[in-house]
């Protein structure tokens, strides 16, 4: 029983993990074709990913004023603010 309960723990994690860098790359891209024309990722580094998403969403909504009109899914914001509070990294 410990054999197969560690086996699903590391299995688990294994996932997180693809998942996590899947969330990077996604992100990455995102911001690569949508943000970096004007912002930096490094700028956001340490910034809250919720307030970052938060913002996001608004500028995605036209709730907000931005120079640029943003269409994002709910995913790609989520992954984008990821992105943008580790500073790109």
């Amino acid at each position: 029983m410990e054999t197969k309960r560690i086996v699903m723990v590391a299995v688990a994690s294994a996932c997180a993990a693809a998942w996590s860098l899947a969330a990077h790359a996604d992100g990455k891209a995102k911001f690569a074709s949508d943000c970096a024309e004007c912002h930096e990722a490094g700028d956001f580094e340490g910034e809250d990913a919720a307030a970052l998403a938060d913002t996001i969403k608004k500028i995605s909504a036209g709730q907000m004023k931005h120079k640029a009109k943003l269409t994002l899914t709910d995913a790609e914001i989520a992954d984008l603010a990821a992105y943008m509070s580790k500073g790109g990294k």
